[in-house]
């Protein structure tokens, strides 16, 4: 037996094995946007503070206890910290874990028309309308409306349905899929970006 509570956006299962719950929060969106909102405190940081001065410049412009913290955290070389770098390796890690879960689903969505589902599931859609082609032949509609759709640029399939009084059609169409390819390319810039920072 398990049970399960939904915290914040994240559904923890007592029971469930540490790994995934690590795996679960290192892939989450929230903890890749704290990530970048610490990364870009640090570069602004690291704008401001003149990088990588001799010791006793920062002393003369911030006095001995200021310009002591500095050098302490690093923030005199915030790009080469070893905390920026371990921050840079957990955004990599997780953009990646994001990519992984991600992409599989998307080139399935892309492939699919998803022509399948029921109609009582389409009736459940909060977005719907509902229209009567009264007197013209279900397979002559369908070809018409898949051909307007067609012209339109969508990419249309049909598919004959059994249905009480006679055969139904099913127009599928969808269009914008490739914008898909454009999440997979903006994580994977991420990726190289931060894995050529670290590598600096």
């Amino acid at each position: 037996m398990t049970a399960s509570a939904d915290i914040h956006g994240y559904t923890l299962r007592r029971g469930a094995p540490a790994l995934r719950q690590a795996v679960e929060l290192l892939s989450s969106m929230r903890f890749a946007i704290a990530l970048l909102t610490v990364i870009c405190i640090a570069s602004v940081i690291g704008t401001v503070l003149k990088q990588h001065e001799p010791a006793t410049n920062y002393i003369n412009q911030f006095g001995p206890f200021w310009a002591d913290l500095f050098l302490k955290l690093k923030l005199n070389a915030v790009y080469s910290a070893w905390w920026f770098l371990l921050i840079l390796a957990f955004l990599v890690t997780s953009t990646s874990l994001c990519i992984a879960r991600n992409t599989p689903k998307y080139l399935a969505d892309m492939r699919t028309y998803k022509e399948n589902i029921r109609e009582q599931s389409l009736k459940a859609f909060h977005h719907k309308a509902e229209g009567d082609v009264a007197g013209e032949d279900p397979a002559a509609s369908a070809q018409r409306i898949g051909q307007q759709l067609a012209a339109g640029g969508w990419k249309v399939r049909l598919q004959e349905r059994p249905r009480e009084g006679g055969a139904g059609w099913m127009v599928a169409a969808k269009k914008g899929s490739a914008n898909k390819i454009g999440y997979i390319a903006a994580h994977s810039a991420i990726v190289l970006v931060c894995l050529g920072a670290a590598g600096r």
